[in-house]
C-alpha cells in the first residue's frame, strides 16, 4: 500500500512518509492509492440529520362493518373515492329486518291486548273481592297476571324500538369524511352482520388522509437524539422533486431487531392536503436536530474521537498523553470561548460527563462498579449510542445535538512533528464537524485514517521505524 502526501505538505515529512510507508507496498501492487490528507479548518454551514427510510400510512382506519346481515343490494362508492360523513355507503337487503320489525309490532299489539284485559280483570277481582265473592286466592292469581301482561308489554316495546333500530343497520353511511383505502365486498354478495358468532363482515375501511404519517425504522445509536417535536423533510420516489414538510410525533418504547441490529420504530407526522401522499408510498425521512450557518468546521476525516485518538497514538509510536491532552483542554489552558461551562454538564456520582469519559478504561471499570442501578442507568442514557457500529464510528466523530464535547485532531508541529491536540466539537453532519474551540480559521491539520492501523504488519513496521518525525520505536 502506498500513500503519498498533498503538495502543501512540508518537504521533510514528505520524503520520512514515502520512506516508512513504501515498506507496505509488498504483494499489495494492486490495491488503491491512499493519501495522508491535509484539512483546513474553514467556514461551513452545517445540518445534522438522522435519515431513514418508510412507508405511508393512514394515521387511523376504520373498518365499516353491518349489523346486518344479507345480500348487498346497492355499492355506490368505489376504491380510492372520497367521501363525506353520511353518505351512503353499502344498502344490505332489508327483508330480514323488515319481517322482523313486522313480528314486533304484532307481538306489541298482542302485548297491549293481553294487558288491558289483565287490567279489567283485576279491577273486576278487587270489587268481588272487597264484597267477599272471591277468595284472596282468586285475587292474588289476578294480580300475579296483570304483573305479567304488564311484563310482556314492556318486553314487546323494547323489541319493537330494536326492530325499529335495524331498520337503519341495513343502510351504512360513511362514519368520517375519508378516503376508501380498501373495498373487500362486491354488489350481491351475501355477508354476516355484527351480531354473528364471526364478528360480522369487513365490508371496506375508510381513513382520513388529509394527514398522514411515516413508519420508519432508526438505528438505536442514532435513536437517542430525537424527540418528538423535532422538524422533518420527506421525499417520495412519485414526487422526486418536492420535499414534505412534517414532524416527529412519538418514538416507539419497543425496539425491533431486524438482522441482529436494534431499532426503534419513529412515526413522522406530515400534513396532506393536497391529497398527492397515498398509503405503502416509500419515502425518505430526514430528521433535522440542528442547523449551523457559517460556523468554524473541519471535515470529519480530520476529526478523532478520543477512543480513535488513543489507537492511532498508541499505533503509530507518536509519544503523547491523550488523557493529559484532555485534562489541560478542559482545566482551561486551551481556548474557551464558545464552550459549554463545566458546570452544565451532567453529574453522575459526583462526576461530570467529560471528567468519566476521560478516564482510562481500568479506571471507569472500577468507577462503573461502584454505581447504584439509577446512576448505571443515568450513564447509559449519557452514553447512548455505543457499543455497536464503532467501525462505522471511528472515522466520523459522534452525532451530537450541538453541545460541546471534546475531540482530538492531528496536526504538525514548529518542528514539523506529528502530534495531537485536543479541540471542543459542536454540531456534526455527513460531511463536516463544527469546531466551538481550540482552533482558529485557516489552521490545517492531518487526516490520519483510522484504517492506517487495520493491518498488524503495517503497525509492526511503522514502530520499527524512526525516520518519520514524531514517529519513534517503542
Amino acid at each position: 500500500m502506498r500513500f503519498t502526501r498533498t503538495a502543501q505538505q512540508k518537504p521533510t515529512v514528505v520524503a520520512a512518509l514515502i520512506t516508512v510507508l513504501s515498506g507496505c507496498t509488498t504483494g499489495e501492487a494492486n490495491e488503491a492509492e491512499q493519501t495522508l490528507q491535509i484539512e483546513t479548518a474553514s467556514r461551513q454551514s452545517i445540518v445534522s440529520s438522522v435519515e431513514a427510510t418508510g412507508t405511508i400510512e393512514p394515521i387511523r382506519i376504520i373498518e365499516v362493518k353491518s349489523q346486518a346481515g344479507g345480500e348487498v343490494l346497492d355499492l355506490p362508492v368505489e376504491l380510492g373515492d372520497n367521501v363525506e360523513r353520511g353518505k351512503l355507503l353499502v344498502r344490505i337487503d332489508p327483508r330480514d329486518v323488515n319481517n322482523a320489525y313486522a313480528q314486533a309490532k304484532a307481538d306489541l299489539d298482542v302485548a297491549v291486548a293481553r294487558f288491558d284485559v289483565a287490567e279489567r280483570q283485576l279491577k273486576r277481582m278487587q270489587e268481588l273481592h272487597n264484597s267477599d265473592i272471591v277468595t284472596a286466592e282468586e285475587l292474588e292469581s289476578a294480580i300475579l297476571e296483570h304483573a305479567n301482561a304488564n311484563a310482556a308489554l314492556v318486553r314487546a316495546q323494547t323489541n319493537l324500538e330494536l326492530a325499529e333500530d335495524k331498520l337503519n343497520d341495513v343502510t351504512l353511511r360513511a362514519p368520517i369524511t375519508g378516503t376508501i383505502v380498501e373495498r373487500t365486498v362486491e354488489q350481491g354478495q351475501v355477508v354476516t352482520g355484527t351480531r354473528d358468532l364471526t364478528g360480522g363482515t369487513v365490508l371496506m375501511r375508510m381513513a382520513d388522509l388529509n394527514e398522514v404519517q411515516v413508519r420508519t425504522l432508526v438505528d438505536e445509536t442514532d435513536i437517542g437524539r430525537l424527540e418528538p417535536g423535532l422538524p422533518a423533510e420527506i421525499t417520495v420516489e412519485a414526487y422526486p422533486d418536492r420535499t414534505f414538510r412534517g414532524s416527529v410525533l412519538k418514538i416507539e418504547p419497543q425496539a425491533v431487531v431486524e438482522q441482529n441490529v436494534t431499532m426503534f420504530a419513529v412515526l413522522t407526522r406530515i400534513q396532506n392536503e393536497e391529497d398527492l401522499l397515498r398509503p405503502g408510498m416509500n419515502s425518505d425521512v430526514e430528521v433535522v436536530i440542528g442547523r449551523r450557518q457559517a460556523v468554524l468546521s473541519l471535515p470529519n476525516s480530520g476529526v478523532k474521537t478520543q477512543q480513535a485518538a488513543q489507537q492511532l497514538v498508541n499505533a503509530l509510536g507518536i509519544e503523547v498523553d491523550v488523557n493529559a491532552l484532555l485534562r489541560e483542554m478542559r482545566s482551561g489552558s486551551e481556548t474557551t470561548e464558545g464552550m459549554q461551562p463545566a458546570d452544565d454538564e451532567p453529574l453522575i456520582n459526583g462526576r461530570r460527563l467529560s471528567e468519566i469519559q476521560s478516564l482510562s478504561q481500568a479506571e471507569r471499570r472500577e468507577w462503573f462498579q461502584g454505581l447504584s442501578a439509577a446512576e448505571r442507568s443515568q450513564m447509559m442514557q449519557q452514553f447512548q449510542g455505543g457499543g455497536r457500529g464503532e467501525e462505522r464510528r471511528r472515522d466520523r466523530p459522534a452525532e451530537t445535538s450541538g453541545e460541546p464535547k471534546p475531540a482530538f485532531v492531528f496536526h504538525y508541529d514548529e518542528m514539523g512533528m506529528l502530534t495531537l491536540k485536543a479541540v471542543m466539537i459542536g454540531l456534526s453532519d455527513f460531511d463536516n464537524t463544527e469546531i466551538v474551540s481550540g482552533m482558529t480559521e485557516g489552521e490545517e491539520v492531518v487526516a490520519v485514517p483510522f484504517s492506517l492501523i487495520q493491518r498488524q504488519e503495517f503497525v509492526d513496521r511503522i514502530r520499527s521505524r524512526s525516520g518519520l518525525p514524531g514517529m519513534g520505536a517503542r
